[in-house]
This record gives C-alpha cells, structure tokens and sequence, in this order.
C-alpha cells in the first residue's frame, strides 16, 4: 500500500508555509529510511509561487479541492483540514504541520500506526521530552472530556471509519460555531475554528475515541513547542519561547534546545526559528544526496 506524509501549505502576507513545507520535505527524504514522501496542497496564490526546487523534493503538488475555504482568512489558514481524505495520493497517510522538522527516523512507527484506520497523537512531549500534562492551551478539551487530539501527526487509512471521521468533521468545520456553542457544554469554548477541537468533536460525537487513539503508548508522539506548556513557571517564559530557550543547532539531526537533545519529530510553532541557514544546509545535503 502507498504510504506518505501530507500538509497544506498557505502563504500569507506574514508567513511563508511553503518555504516550511519545502524544508521539511527535504528533511523527511534525509532521515527517513523508508515513507519520506510528502505531498503539499496548496491553494492558487500559493500554487504560482511553485518554483523548480519545490518540485523536486514534493512528491505530489496538489490544488486544494471546491474552492478555498480560507481564502478570506489573512493569519491562520486551517478551514481546508477537512479534505485531507480526499486530497491525499495514498492508501496510509500522516497529515503534518509544516512548521516540523525531523532529526531522527520514525519509519518504524508506520508499523503500529497500520493497526487502526485512524490513530491520532494524544500525548506530546516537552523539549525536555516529558509528557505534556497542562493543558494552558487546552482548557476546552478538559472541560468537555474530549480525545486530546493533535492533527499536527495525525494517521489515517482509507476506510469507512475514516470516511465517517471526515464527514463529520467536514460539518463541524463548515458550522464550527453552532457545534461549538451546542456540544462544548463544559464551558471554555474556542472564539475561533480549532482544527483539533474540530476532529476531536467529530470523534465523540461519532463515539469513536477509542478506534482512533490509543492509550499507554509512547508514539506517535512529537515536540511541541507552545512556550506555556514546558514545565517552565509562567512568569520565566516568554510567548515566544525562542526570547527564553537557546537553540544550540549543528544540523537537522544535531541540535539542542535549552541543553537538551532534540529526538523526536520537532514542532517548533514559532516560524521564524527556521531561519535561511538551516534551509541552504537542508538543500546542500538533499542535492548531494540526489546526485
């Protein structure tokens, strides 16, 4: 069965999604030993910023499908989720937030992912690698005793399970705020459309938590790197946690955060980290590596 990782790429006025998505697709093919293809989709404005180099180390470009749901939205492009299913060129797909990157091979969890039809991550890690346990950015979630849903790693095969998922979600995602306003009963409900609110929504409502997540398991996981959620006290770390924890960076399979080696696929939020350096030297490696 084909097997590959794929994200959308929007570019705003502020942040270039597609210069992200292109370093992580050269990443992926650096350190993955066997799924390391990754499609972007993309929405026009985006699609005519293509360049020769992304299409070398893209494995599909792909136009987002019925029109772009975001296209009025200047920040935070996430209303085209929903089409992941019928977007991906794959039989087992990983949906990937852009601004990742991966410093060691994860191949070996395609292995265990392949025994649901949906397994979405639950449980992320600190840049000091412990479990995540507040919840400063998930309230929601708490309050309403929802699957702690991550998209940013989020697997799925083609399926009808899968398909129930995604048609729920579409829904949900097409009238966030009366679903919000009617099924969050718990208080703490987000001003603005959530992805993983969404998909996690659409999992109880379908009472399916237990067929796409897993307890007790320590992958699929990642480094999520939101400043409030480090075990560190509020008041020692600012919003951006780049003005309060050094990056020591060697390379993409060698680099440190605040002292501490950095193993896992790496979700580093703040998009300026992944400055032009770190990009040429991805290039450098992808292209002597290709030749």
């Amino acid at each position: 069965m084909s097997k590959g990782y794929i994200c959308i790429a929007q570019n705003t006025n502020q942040v270039n999604y597609l210069e992200q998505a292109y370093a992580l697709a050269m990443n992926l093919h650096l350190t993955q030993s066997s799924v390391n293809k990754l499609s972007v989709c993309v929405d026009s404005h985006t699609l005519e910023q293509i360049e020769d180099k992304h299409r070398l180390v893209f494995d599909q470009i792909i136009e987002i499908p019925w029109g772009d749901l975001a296209e009025h939205e200047k920040k935070w492009k996430i209303q085209n989720k929903w089409k992941y299913l019928h977007m991906t060129p794959y039989e087992e797909t990983v949906i990937l937030d852009t601004d990742m990157l991966f410093p060691t091979d994860v191949s070996y969890w395609w292995d265990s992912l392949r025994e649901q039809d949906v397994w979405a991550t639950t449980d992320v890690r600190t840049y000091r690698n412990e479990i995540v346990t507040d919840d400063h950015y998930r309230k929601c979630f708490t309050s309403n005793n929802l699957p702690n849903v991550y998209t940013a790693f989020l697997y799925f095969k083609k399926s009808s399970l899968t398909s129930d998922l995604f048609s729920m979600t579409e829904i949900i995602f097409q009238h966030w705020q009366r679903f919000f306003f009617d099924y969050l009963p718990g208080g703490n409900k987000p001003t603005f459309l959530s992805g993983d609110v969404a998909f996690a929504l659409a999992m109880q409502l379908l009472g399916i938590e237990s067929d796409c997540t897993r307890i007790n398991v320590s992958t699929p996981t990642f480094v999520h790197m939101k400043s409030y959620i480090q075990g560190i006290a509020k008041d020692k770390i600012q919003d951006d946690w780049t003005e309060s924890l050094p990056t020591y960076y060697v390379s993409y399979r060698d680099f440190k955060i605040g002292n501490f080696q950095q193993l896992l696929p790496f979700h580093y939020t703040e998009k300026h980290w992944l400055n032009q350096e770190m990009i040429q030297q991805l290039e450098q490696d992808y292209y002597e590596q290709s030749s």
